[in-house]
């Protein structure tokens, strides 16, 4: 008889043991479950109840499948369960353990609004690494016109949280969103923590400008500012909203590779911020893409309430955060597997690019490695590295 490797116990186990030391005082009840939920979910490839009870083994199987999905749907429906505090603590121990591969210490958040279907509406703050990202933070909405999920408030408490996150550290944080949050609310709050913003600002935005011909202060619109068709342009000490006393600096982009041209505000370095700023897309949406077609197909939730899927939500993105994590041990250090091969990357004319993103390879690794009468070692010590 053959003996199998990282079975559902072993591998719940292993989840059991990091859970309590990233959340202590974490229910007994929960700590039964939510292993086996996330264990399930990466399984199936899903977030719905039935999906994830119809790959539980064990002991499982002994339980009529019906009283299994109701279970899970209890914890997610578990007025004692916080899925905020939860995710809060397993990235607080993330983040202080991030291994950054550059010198500069610099890191880029990149925050953005995901819908599922007309259902939801998540606020999310995402942790670029390479060319993906990880969940840092995230609030659940009921419907997509919720004017919850869009005030300042929201979104300035969120940029907040996110600073204290990083307060025991020494890392540079780079803040990145689209036009949508060009407020001078939310630009003042992060320059006021210390941080770097790169935010993409509408055409429409009232600026003041020192005009060197007339020597004197002159105000237009950013859409009327000028550029250079093939690199960036550069504007400094700009009063952004009128009477405002916010200055910054303006980068504007424009080529024929964008049909807008790119108008970033940033207090940065203005010759980084179209480099820093090219990192947002890449940051964020390749999670969304993995809670939905990629990953765990979120939108198949249609009916629950918003606190059942705010806690589906945070296992979710407990998932994406490991599998993501064993993505990036594998392309660090895969001389671990020699007997098992991922091909991450191919070449296109000599250059060499990557084909399988960080998420998809954690989850092959996995699934290789599951209930394998051949070892395949998975890491749970949730160490993230750089890449």
């Amino acid at each position: 008889m053959f003996k199998l490797y990282n079975t559902q116990e072993d591998i719940a186990m292993k989840l059991t043991e990091f859970l309590i030391k990233t959340n202590p005082i974490i229910r007994k009840t929960q700590l039964n479950i939510i292993p086996y939920i996330a264990l399930g979910m990466i399984d199936a490839e899903s977030s719905v109840a039935s999906d994830i009870a119809k790959k539980l083994k064990g002991n499982f199987s002994l339980v009529q499948f019906d009283s299994v999905t109701k279970r899970i749907r209890r914890l997610f429906n578990n007025k004692h369960f916080d899925p905020y505090s939860f995710y809060e603590n397993i990235i607080k121990y993330v983040i202080n353990n991030y291994k950054v591969k550059h010198s500069n210490n610099k890191i880029h958040i990149i925050f953005d609004h995901m819908y599922s279907k007309e259902n939801y509406t998540v606020f999310m703050f995402s942790l670029r690494v390479g060319k993906q990202g990880i969940p840092l933070l995230f609030r659940c909405f009921e419907g997509i016109n919720n004017p919850n999920a869009f005030t300042d408030d929201t979104i300035v408490q969120c940029i907040k949280i996110i600073s204290s996150y990083f307060k025991n550290t020494n890392f540079k944080l780079v803040f990145l969103a689209d036009r949508w949050f060009n407020s001078f609310q939310i630009l003042n709050t992060i320059s006021s923590l210390g941080h770097i913003y790169n935010i993409r600002v509408k055409g429409n935005i009232k600026v003041k400008i020192f005009d060197n011909v007339k020597n004197t202060y002159i105000y237009k619109y950013t859409s009327e500012l000028s550029s250079n068709k093939y690199k960036g342009k550069y504007y400094t000490d700009v009063f952004i909203y009128e009477n405002s006393s916010l200055k910054t600096n303006i980068t504007i982009s424009k080529n024929d590779s964008i049909d807008e041209p790119w108008i970033i505000a940033t207090n940065g370095n203005p010759n980084e911020a179209i480099r820093d700023y090219s990192h947002r897309f890449g940051g964020i949406e390749c999670i969304f893409k993995n809670q939905k077609s990629n990953g765990f197909y979120i939108e198949n939730i249609c009916n629950a309430n918003i606190k059942s899927f705010t806690s589906m939500f945070a296992i979710v993105c407990f998932s994406i955060l490991f599998l993501t994590i064993l993505g990036c041990k594998y392309s660090k250090n895969n001389s671990c597997y020699k007997n098992f091969k991922i091909e991450t990357h191919k070449k296109y004319k000599n250059i060499k690019q990557r084909v399988i993103s960080l998420f998809n390879t954690g989850l092959i690794l996995f699934q290789r490695a599951y209930n394998s009468s051949v070892y395949i070692r998975i890491p749970f010590n949730f160490i993230l590295y750089d890449i």
